[in-house]
């Protein structure tokens, strides 16, 4: 600050200094040059750019320390009240002992202190780190660093899809791995930037990226289990009271929930078995309608660049996907109504979505889903959660078993032909929160091809296992212990079933135990 005005004290001073040698008296000047007379002089264009610059940087300065007295302020008044309830926790205890066990009471008591005063290092470390210099961007404003360094071990007993991240149980017939595998990987660490700017029209400006390692294999000796960066999800946001919107690369609309799972992170967990996703560029608009209760009405709309399951056939270059091909975006909309936020919140909405898909020979497809979805608190403890759907062509966001049409000799026209896939599915999970650093996740998710449209097919003989795979389904259950605010410890079991359209029922199990550190 003191630099700034400085610099701008000598920039008027300069100012000051030239004004009289311009001037000049009308006689002055010679008169070959009349046309030049009116032209500024470029010193003052540099003087004046230098203090338009001076002034921005004042005011995002000013910005800055408006928002960082603020956070300040909030952290400070919730270390004043965890500071209250340390200094009441002992006194509370003698007034009214609890007519149990002293030794379990003893016992509960000095868990609640050790987690209270947790919390109070971890928001006073947060206050010094608001007192220190923050790390900035090029244009000044706030930038910070999130992610979540991820271990994943994992036994798979049978054969599936990828080791790493099963999806689909394989038939155990010619299959190297028939007996099952095991391993561990890195490659699910998250890494993210989030930055916020200044106000435009009202609006709080803020803009989020986060990466991973899923891309695929890194070419190399040695880098079986290494991992290639690639772009998970990516938004630029604009919010105001009741309003807001959102550009960038997203998960679906109409899917706006998942399951709880560090087992499976480079992909929403159950999909491929009734979870819809796929993170896709969009354009959303969404509004509030605030009532009294603290509940709101939610109205969204969004513009979605659907992907289409397999459908590219260049590794080089990016050609256009069927629903790409028909030259419109994807529509989705969605009504939800609860609470959205805090460690209990309520939420209910439902949702549709509309895209066109062409095809080769002048055939298109009609893609559409009616979804619905819930996440209900049950008291303290206890929450279930879940998504349905029921739609056609959704094998871009993981329906079908990751298929939009069957391809082959269409029997009521004797003709090859493409048909959409009828599905219908979505998934449910139970949470239940045993200690505030210890839950538990059960949850179950069925995907369901109608039978009635493969039958209505003649498949050609080069038709790959993916095309003919009509049903998968998958339990799963995990524990997640906390032992500190950024340590993560989970264990994992799932259990998947994939029915082929013709032939028996392949399985497989999969045991996993992840760590992570998350910052």
């Amino acid at each position: 600050m003191r630099d700034i005005r400085r610099e701008l004290l000598t920039c008027l001073i300069l100012i000051a200094v030239q004004a009289p040698s311009h001037a000049q008296s009308p006689s002055s000047i010679p008169a070959s040059a009349p046309a030049s007379s009116s032209t500024p002089d470029p010193h003052s264009i540099q003087l004046e750019q230098k203090l338009e610059a001076i002034s921005s940087d004042l005011a995002v300065t000013h910005q800055q320390l408006e928002q960082s007295q603020h956070e300040m302020e909030q952290l400070r008044q919730e270390l004043a009240q965890i500071k209250k309830l340390l200094a009441a926790t002992p006194s509370a205890i003698v007034e009214s002992p609890s007519p149990g066990n002293p030794v379990d009471t003893a016992k509960a008591t000095a868990a609640a202190i050790e987690d209270l005063q947790e919390r109070q290092q971890t928001i006073e470390a947060q206050v010094k780190l608001h007192d220190q210099t923050k790390v900035e961007s090029s244009s000044k404003y706030p930038l910070h660093v999130t992610g979540l360094i991820l271990f994943n071990s994992f036994l798979n007993r049978g054969s599936v899809d990828n080791i790493d991240l099963p999806e689909a149980a394989l038939s155990n017939q010619n299959n190297t791995t028939g007996n099952g595998s095991a391993g561990a990987t890195f490659r699910q660490t998250i890494l993210g930037l989030e930055g916020y700017g200044p106000r435009i029209a009202g609006a709080r400006t803020s803009a989020n990226i986060d990466l991973d390692f899923f891309a695929g294999l890194a070419y190399g000796s040695y880098a079986s289990s290494a991992g290639t960066v690639r772009m998970r999800t990516a938004s630029i946001n604009l919010d105001w009271d009741h309003d807001s919107i959102q550009a960038g690369l997203m998960g679906p609309l109409i899917s706006p929930l998942s399951p709880t799972s560090y087992a499976i992170v480079a992909a929403p967990a159950l999909s491929g078995a009734g979870n819809l996703w796929t993170w896709a560029p969009q354009l959303r608009y969404a509004h509030q309608i605030p009532f009294s209760s603290g509940r709101r009405l939610q109205l969204e709309f969004g513009l979605w660049d659907p992907p289409t399951a397999g459908y590219s056939t260049n590794e080089l270059f990016r050609v256009p996907s069927p629903s790409e091909a028909s030259k419109q975006p994807g529509y989705e909309s969605r009504i939800s109504y609860g609470t959205f936020a805090g460690e209990h919140s309520f939420q209910i909405g439902f949702s549709g979505y509309y895209s066109r898909q062409s095809y080769s020979g002048n055939q298109r497809v009609d893609s559409w889903a009616g979804t619905t979805d819930w996440r209900v608190p049950l008291g303290n403890h206890f929450e279930i959660s879940g998504e349905g759907y029921r739609g056609k062509a959704l094998g871009g966001m993981g329906g079908g078993v990751y298929k939009d049409v069957l391809f082959g000799i269409y029997v009521p026209t004797g003709q090859n032909a493409y048909r959409g896939l009828n599905a219908i599915g979505g998934w449910t999970q139970l949470k239940t929160r045993i200690t505030r650093s210890l839950e538990a996740n059960a949850g179950i998710g069925l995907d369901d091809g109608y039978a009635k449209d493969f039958h209505e097919f003649i498949f050609p003989p080069t038709v790959s296992a993916t095309q003919l795979r009509a049903r998968n389904k998958m339990v799963f259950s995990n524990l997640i212990f906390r032992p500190k605010t950024y340590l993560i410890l989970s264990p994992e079991y799932r259990r998947i079933w994939t029915w082929p359209i013709y032939g028996t029922v392949n399985t497989a199990d999969i045991f996993t135990l992840s760590a992570g550190y998350q910052f």
